[in-house]
């Protein structure tokens, strides 16, 4: 077969699981994909083929033992299937693509890419689980240090070398001295009850022959709660002598979802002869000392102390002598099964110098970091010799008491650092050894400022460095106009986004840090606009169904009531058992708190199925619609049994979460969701070809919106008014199609009317704002969304920005306590103007699933002259750059190859369309005032109207 040198088509991008090259997979049929990139207009694949091999060395010689798919007609370039033979623990396989155009010339092989089993069999894992022991009653809020020493022989004989490692609640590990990788807050966070995951990392590089050393340090994270070790108070409510902040505010503690502090590892290399050696397992043979993490806890900080780490120093080097350590426990395993970690890791993605640093008149320092953050401050000294032993403590907060006088933690701990006497701190102790630098490992914030107390000296900006953290989801996106409010606005947008883009997608950085999961679905549109969330996702649905209530949980198991093992809570006040029935979902995930009187509502335990939903829209991935259809069947089917003629009454708790100065009826917006699962699952049953299914939710539909209309909650058909007539109101009926179709026009002019009364100020919170959003400009109402976006006056964007906030605050009205308390200024559930500023402002959104077909319709305002960005689809970018001046309008837009596009130019009053300087005669004016351009293809195309 003849192969063209000039093909136009590139690769780029080739994936497994929607992770580059990874290794330590646990699922046996992993998917592939890769992008194709090309200038020649019209471009597309219509076929594929890849070939699989055990060896690097085979792949180039096209020899695939594995697998060969054969020619695939097939335009589909994600979400391949692996089709070979079956994989085996630690199995490396080699894979390549190759593609066919439209005119059926095959392309060049890509590049290899490649990828690594981890370990599949329960048999294979031969170490097992250690610590201080399950009756170890000391101080847990420090971090131990584990280390074992191993021999390698031969090192010219390893080819690979591999640690399976997993730490409850967080780990760091290093292997000769050197950090395994500069990933933080491993392995991840689950339900731990149903699944704990491991991490493999590739330690080839590290070793040396002779004696080597592995050393880990364990934190607490969540699993290590406020039950196992109060820092704050304890279950009778007496102060913990910490004096440090915690949430500890759960009605229900789920048998295993906490525990002590525990390692499972295991060293293995391979041979060239393909033998394979385990090197270390964790086991009663591993020593275990003190580290210099003298204090840490999730929410309330971390003590380091700078001498101990000099008298420690060399400890998990072959150097180290263990000579008074004590031999590690073997303790019981946590409750949940290993699962391999198949999303991406939390890293330090941001470093920034501290704006100003000023003197107190407390005698402490006060150090502005110019912006809100999630993440840590690293210390920075220098001549340290004198202040040896001298200890630096670091306060973080978002705000400043109102005389300036200090950091305000309320907004951190949600006013617990009044109630409770505690505070948010990190201290280090100086080790005199001159030049020093630290930052936490087991602990991250939220914070702007930080109060300093202890400094040696005078300190500048450049002892005190910002370091942002999150989840390594890619950023591909970008979204600019000439507009610099709107700018800004999309700034701290992302910002929030990403403060809170952790293991789960957080409410916030600093008081809760918890996968509440509403903004999943309600922000999925926002999220996906700008970052590649293809691996994140189906993490976050993994976590739904592992929190999903099953049968056996709804029999009332609950934890043994042990005080002594568990002195943070208060047993005697709850009755702790699952009081909810199967197929419930919370409104939280992993389920690591139940709070009273805010866990149930469709918005939050909805996710389930819209969440997915608009991931197979975004990424045309039918499997995570396959992967969850028992979990949201489970859910719905629970959702008719609480209704009641259809309608969800005194069900929702949340209702329509942070609305400011209204009242929208929680049965209507919870209503309003549960009408959108239904119909959902019905089309949803219907693509997975369940056509019974399909016609009972599509019938359940149907008695929702029949009930809907009878209530009188819902419905008032004598004033023709929905719900109270709010702006949520209309927004979540227009949303949710839930509106009787001949009254859609009507429920249309009453948003507008709701918005005009009230001087286009927002009022909705955080379920009805995206859904007034897109109801507005989904019907071309983009100017009013655009008043309400930039409305001078709180509440507004507009005036979060020129009040020189951040990032998002939780609500509208946040320099007010909420029923006494101080809440977060980083909040990203209030983003939904993200959602507007891409899908409909820059105007890139999917026609059909993974963007095959696509609308670029930008919205010019009149104080808009320019706009320019980029959306990330599974075919490639798409991206426009729009500007008007002196009565003509151009557009440049690239169209990935393998789709096709509906272009609109938002330019009515031109005469004249030309393309590439061309008179271009195939386009037609639209009644919104757009010229429309049909099915343009693939390509790069510069566009302009006179």
């Amino acid at each position: 077969m003849k192969i063209r040198k000039d093909f136009a088509m590139k690769f780029t991008n080739l994936m497994t699981q929607n992770m580059q090259d990874p290794i330590g997979l646990g699922h046996r049929v992993p998917a592939f994909s890769y992008l194709l990139q090309s200038k020649r207009r019209g471009d597309k694949q219509t076929a594929y083929q890849i070939i699989a091999a055990s060896s690097r060395e085979l792949l180039e010689e096209k020899k695939a033992d594995l697998w060969d798919s054969g020619k695939v007609r097939d335009e589909q370039n994600y979400a391949i299937a692996y089709g070979g033979l079956p994989l085996y623990s630690r199995q490396q396989v080699f894979w390549k693509a190759r593609v066919w155009d439209s005119k059926d010339n095959p392309s060049p092989w890509s590049e290899p890419a490649f990828y690594e089993m981890g370990l599949l069999e329960e048999e294979d894992w031969k170490a097992v689980w250690i610590g201080q022991g399950d009756d170890f009653y000391g101080d847990k809020s420090t971090a131990p240090a584990l280390a074992k020493d191993f021999i390698l022989k031969d090192k010219n004989t390893v080819t690979k070398a591999r640690l399976y490692i997993s730490g409850l609640g967080l780990f760091t590990a290093s292997v000769n001295g050197r950090p395994v990788s500069e990933n933080l807050y491993e392995p991840g966070e689950s339900e731990f009850n149903r699944r704990v995951y491991y991490v493999t990392y590739d330690i080839t590089s590290f070793l040396q022959e002779g004696r080597n050393v592995i050393g880990v340090l364990l934190g607490n994270g969540q699993y290590v709660n406020f039950a196992v070790d109060p820092v704050m108070k304890k279950g009778d409510g007496t102060l913990s002598p910490r004096h440090r902040y915690q949430k500890d505010d759960t009605i229900f503690l789920k048998d295993g979802i906490c525990g002590d502090k525990k390692l499972l590892a295991q060293i293995e290399f391979t041979r060239t002869d393909g033998t394979v050696e385990i090197a270390a397992v964790s086991d009663e043979s591993w020593k275990i000392g003190e580290s210099p993490v003298t204090f840490q806890n999730w929410y309330g900080g971390e003590d380091f102390d700078g001498q101990k780490a000099q008298r420690l120093k060399g400890w998990d080097t072959p150097e180290a002598d263990f000579t008074g350590w004590r031999n590690a426990v073997r303790m019981q395993p946590p409750k949940g099964k290993l699962s391999a970690k198949e999303f991406l890791s939390i890293r330090i993605w941001e470093h920034w110098t501290a704006e100003s640093v000023k003197a107190l008149p407390n005698g402490n320092w006060l150090v502005d970091m110019g912006k809100n953050s999630a993440g840590f401050v690293r210390l920075r000294l220098w001549n340290t010799g004198k202040y040896e032993g001298r200890k630096v403590e670091m306060y973080p907060a978002e705000v400043l008491k109102a005389d300036g006088s200090g950091v305000d933690q309320a907004s951190c701990t949600q006013s617990c650092d009044t109630l409770w006497q505690c505070a948010v701190k990190d201290s280090y102790i100086i080790a005199g050894t001159g030049t020093e630098e630290w930052h936490p490992s087991f602990c991250y914030h939220g914070f702007q400022y930080v109060e300093v107390a202890g400094f040696p000296g005078i300190p500048t900006v450049r002892n005190f460095e910002g370091c942002a953290v999150r989840l390594m989801n890619e950023k591909h996106s970008d979204f600019e106009t000439d507009n610099e409010i709107l700018n800004q606005i999309n700034r701290i947008t992302d910002r929030s986004i990403e403060s809170n883009m952790m293991c789960s997608f957080t409410d916030c950085p600093q008081i809760e840090k918890l996968g509440w999961l509403e903004t999943t679905q309600l922000m999925f549109s926002s999220v996906a606009a700008g970052y590649d969330i293809r691996s994140w996702i189906p993490k976050i649905m993994g976590d739904m169904r592992d929190a999903q209530v099953r049968p056996e949980d709804a029999e009332g198991v609950s934890m043994e009531a042990d005080s002594r093992k568990y002195p943070g809570f208060a047993f005697d006040k709850f009755e702790n058992k699952e009081t909810e029935e199967p197929g419930f979902v919370p409104g939280i995930a992993p389920e690591f708190f139940r709070i009273g009187g805010l866990f149930k509502d469709p918005n939050w335990g909805g996710a389930c199925v819209m969440t997915p939903w608009y991931y197979y829209r975004e990424y045309g991935d039918v499997n995570i619609l396959r992967q969850n259809f028992g979990l949201m069947q489970s859910y719905v089917d629970h959702l008719e049994r609480r209704s009641v003629n259809g309608v969800l009454k005194e069900y929702a708790q949340m209702g329509e979460w942070g609305q400011l100065n209204e009242n929208t009826p929680a049965a209507l917006v919870a209503t309003c969701a549960f009408y959108q699962q239904a119909v959902t699952l019905s089309g949803i049953a219907g693509i997975l070809g369940n056509l019974q299914e399909e016609e009972r939710y599509r019938e359940m539909g149907k008695r929702i919106r029949e009930g809907f209309h009878e209530d009188a909650e819902c419905w008032q058909p004598e004033k023709e008014i929905y719900g109270n007539g709010s702006q949520a109101s209309y927004g979540c009926v227009l949303f949710s199609g839930i509106v009787m179709p001949e009254k859609k026009e009507m429920a249309l002019h009453k948003l507008l009317e709701a918005v005009e009364e009230r001087g286009c100020h927002l009022s909705s919170g955080e379920v009805g704002l995206k859904q007034v959003f897109h109801a507005l400009a989904s019907n071309g109402e983009n100017d009013m969304v655009y008043r309400m976006v930039m409305n001078p006056t709180a509440p507004s964007y507009r005036h979060h920005i020129e009040q020189g906030l951040t990032t998002l605050p939780e609500f509208w009205n946040y320099t007010e306590l909420w029923n006494g308390f101080g809440r977060s200024r980083n909040h990203a559930m209030m983003g939904h103007v993200k959602e507007w500023l891409c899908r409909f402002v820059l105007g890139i959104r999917p026609l059909e699933p993974g963007y095959k077909k696509l609308q670029i319709k930008p919205y010019l305002q009149k104080e808009i002259t320019r706009i320019k960005g980029s959306v990330f689809t599974v075919h490639g970018t798409v991206s426009l750059d729009c500007s008007r001046h002196d009565g003509i309008l151009e557009m440049k837009t690239e169209i990935p190859a393998g789709t096709e596009a509906d272009i609109y130019l938002p330019f009515a009053e031109g005469k004249c369309c030309y393309l590439d300087g061309t008179e271009y005669i195939g386009y037609k004016k639209t009644q919104q005032g757009y010229i429309k351009l049909s099915a343009i293809t693939s390509g790069t195309y510069l566009w302009s109207v006179k």
